[in-house]
Parts: structure tokens; C-alpha cells; sequence
């Protein structure tokens, strides 16, 4: 049985139902959700899915997606699923929030070829005594680096950015 592989982009208002919904019909219809990132922000969504499916329902899976009321979708057809056999290093940096933080951290990443492949940034604010008070900024990253290139080295240069930056190695 031939097998189809497609990436399914959509952005606009929807619940949590809605992608239940969806990927029921995925299912439904003997296919997987390989990878998925979907955010939501109050009732709005912008999401990124892999599908891969038997090439008979492909049609009615994307139908599906593209049939969503208020969400504006695109469908690409792509390769079937390859495994990567590179590592994928998790990262997770603290730093007292400031303007530009995200733009130093991609710079630095970019400098030495490392692929930024997810980035989950958080801001909390901290209301301290004395009416001092301050925003903690905390980007959890998932990076491929090169080869040659070890994950501590990338780490170091990253707690380079300021004298309170931190860089934990999760895997």
C-alpha cells in the first residue's frame, strides 16, 4: 500500500476540540501525526503538522484540514518520513529578561552553524522587596550542532551572553 506524507500549516481561531477534531480524522483514517507543534494564544492557533497516511485517504484527511471554519491552511506534499540519525541536544537557558534576548541568543546559534530546530520562551515577572522587582526570561531549545562541535562549548558561549545567564543540559 503506497503511503502519503504531507505538512499541514494553519493559523487562525480554533479550540482545542478543534484539534482533537482533527486529528481524529487523521486517525480515523489510518494515518499519524509524525510531528506537531501547535500553539495556541487565548482562542487563536498557528500549528505545523507532519502527516503520514495510506495515499487513498490523503484526500479527505486534507479535506478535512482545508473544511476548518475560520482557520486559513496550506498543504505541502513532502518526502516520507526519514529518521534522523544526528542527536538532538535539549537545552534550557535563564536569564534576567531584556530587550533583545532571543535576538542575541539565534546570533550566536547562527554564528556556528547550529540548527535551532524548537524554541518554547517564557517571561515572568518577579516582584521583589524593596520595590525592586525584574523579569526572568527562560527559553527552553531544541538544537542540532555540528559534528565536530561539543554541546558544552555551545553552552558556554550562550552563558557568555551576560554574567547571569545559565544553560542547563538536559540531553
Amino acid at each position: 500500500m503506497s503511503r502519503s506524507t504531507f505538512i499541514v500549516n494553519f493559523v487562525g481561531q480554533a479550540t482545542p476540540a478543534t484539534i482533537k477534531h482533527l486529528s481524529a480524522v487523521t486517525h480515523e483514517n489510518g494515518g499519524k501525526w509524525l510531528i506537531s507543534k501547535v500553539n495556541f494564544i487565548e482562542d487563536h492557533v498557528a500549528a505545523v503538522i507532519k502527516i503520514e497516511l495510506p495515499s487513498v485517504n490523503a484526500d479527505v484527511v486534507k479535506e478535512a484540514f482545508r473544511s476548518q471554519s475560520g482557520l486559513t491552511t496550506e498543504i505541502v506534499d513532502t518526502d516520507q518520513h526519514v529518521h534522523d540519525h544526528e542527536k538532538i541536544y535539549q537545552i534550557r537557558l535563564d536569564a534576567s529578561d531584556r530587550a533583545g534576548i532571543v535576538n542575541e541568543i539565534t546570533h550566536v546559534l547562527d554564528a556556528q552553524d547550529i540548527r535551532l530546530l524548537d524554541m518554547d520562551c517564557h517571561r515572568v515577572f518577579i516582584a521583589g522587596g524593596g520595590g525592586i522587582s525584574s523579569s526572568l526570561f527562560t527559553a527552553n531549545m531544541a538544537l542540532k550542532i555540528p559534528t565536530a562541535m561539543n554541546i558544552q562549548d555551545v553552552a558556554n558561549e550562550l552563558e557568555s551572553l551576560s554574567e547571569d545567564t545559565r544553560v542547563i543540559v538536559e540531553s
